[in-house]
């Protein structure tokens, strides 16, 4: 008898999620992608003028457009993570319920068939030995399916946090870095200078926040781990489980005089 398992169902499903996952959930912002070069000084010999009026409130606008969006965002690709989780749980339970049926059909077969006391034990045996074993393979696959589930949401929860990090201490820098280059022109000095001490703060914090993102993004890492480790323990529930059913064949075989 072949007993299909629901093994491969639950890989598409996760495949897809982490997919999903990797190439949405996880993906920066391209609206952030520039974010830090919005404090790029302007070459204009008015620097001073321009400081307090206009440069100011230009970063400040594009700073707060850029976070807008990419919260948005994040609201966006958490619902539609959680409608892809929901549908491919309804959907492997389902896959579910018609392989509990179907087994069901092929018990009352195989009964049907028995014509010795010996033989019907033989089926109750059978039907048992392989209702355990898919019990056991279910609640392995479901156990991996939950740490993946449950590491993967850590593992976002800890980029998100790296993330507004990142953006907090770049933020703090431009604020930083207005406020001197402020200072400076209003402490009579040389507009070039204070320009050029504006400029050199602006890449440093530039700089800061592309390794702080390089940083948050190694959470790919921790996601390919958490795939091979459910990878791995989701093989190990089938092959435990083709196991199983071998030995429950060959008894009933042994039973038929098969």
């Amino acid at each position: 008898m072949t007993l299909p398992s629901s093994v491969n169902l639950v890989n598409s499903a996760m495949n897809k999620i982490i997919s999903s996952i990797v190439g949405a959930v996880l993906a920066i912002s391209p609206a952030f992608s520039v974010l830090a070069q919005e404090g790029t000084p302007p070459t204009a010999v008015n620097f001073c003028t321009r400081i307090s009026r206009e440069i100011d409130q230009r970063i400040g606008q594009h700073i707060s457009e850029r976070e807008a969006k990419l919260k948005d965002r994040r609201v966006e690709r958490e619902a539609k993570l959680e409608e892809r989780r929901d549908e491919r749980k309804d959907r492997l339970e389902d896959f579910r319920e018609r392989r509990d049926e179907r087994r069901d059909v092929h018990y009352a077969k195989l009964m049907e068939r028995a014509t010795t006391t010996a033989q019907k034990a033989a089926v109750t045996a059978f039907q048992q030995a392989i209702e355990s074993a898919v019990s056991v393979r279910k609640s392995a696959v479901d156990a991996a399916n939950s740490a993946f589930k449950s590491g993967l949401d850590t593992a976002i929860a800890n980029r998100k946090t790296a993330v507004d990090a990142a953006i907090a201490t770049l933020k703090s820098s431009l604020d930083a870095a207005m406020a001197k280059a402020k200072s400076d022109c209003s402490s009579g000095v040389a507009p070039a200078t204070a320009r050029e001490a504006y400029r050199t703060a602006v890449e440093n914090a530039r700089k800061k926040f592309q390794d702080d993102m390089k940083a948050a993004e190694k959470v790919r890492d921790t996601v390919k781990t958490l795939q091979d480790t459910r990878r791995a323990a989701v093989k190990k529930a089938v092959d435990d489980f083709k196991t199983a059913v071998e030995k429950a064949r060959t008894d009933l075989q042994a039973a038929f005089g098969k």
